[in-house]
């Protein structure tokens, strides 16, 4: 740090005085010149020109103004989805509201064409009369076993009585030793 600072003062003097006077060997003084590179190794500097500052601003609001533009745009498209999409919705609330009136001029109807009076007097066109007494039907077993199995269609070469169907269903049950 020392020998830097030192060599900044010589500099400096150096500068200042541009010729001293130094004796070497005690012979013949000599004149010192200021030290200065040589000739060869000195570049050549450009020549320097006046540049007109560069226009960043109008950069910005080119950029800014198309970004701004951009997303007006993105808002008016945003907008008409809104509009077009409420309009469905519309449309929508007005067919339900349609239906909901029709299902109750429906269910109006039914409830009329439903209620006693209206069915006392279309029996009364057809000539019915209403019942003065009740009485119950006794119906056959073989009737209601008929009935019952018309679910499964009959083998047309075999016809069984209710009487064999009840012994084949007595002899599964004593194989299976009662169990259903």
């Amino acid at each position: 740090m020392a020998m830097a600072a030192r060599v900044e003062r010589s500099e400096r003097a150096a500068r200042t005085t541009a010729v001293r006077s130094r004796v070497h060997g005690g012979a013949q003084e000599r004149a010192m010149v200021k030290s200065t590179a040589s000739v060869a190794h000195v570049a050549r500097r450009p020549q320097l020109v006046v540049v007109a500052p560069q226009r960043r601003t109008a950069r910005w609001i080119i950029a800014g103004s198309v970004l701004v533009f951009v997303l007006m745009l993105g808002a008016a498209a945003f907008q008409t989805q809104l509009a077009r999409r409420q309009l469905t919705l519309d449309t929508l609330d007005r067919n339900i509201r349609a239906a909901h009136e029709q299902f109750d001029v429906l269910r109006r109807e039914r409830a009329e064409l439903r209620s006693p009076g209206r069915l006392a007097e279309q029996a009364a066109l057809l000539g019915m009369v209403p019942a003065t007494q009740t009485q119950f039907v006794t119906i056959d077993p073989s009737v209601i076993a008929d009935v019952q199995r018309t679910g499964v269609p009959a083998d047309p070469h075999r016809e069984q009585t209710i009487e064999q169907e009840f012994a084949e269903y007595a002899a599964v049950k004593a194989q299976a030793g009662g169990a259903p």
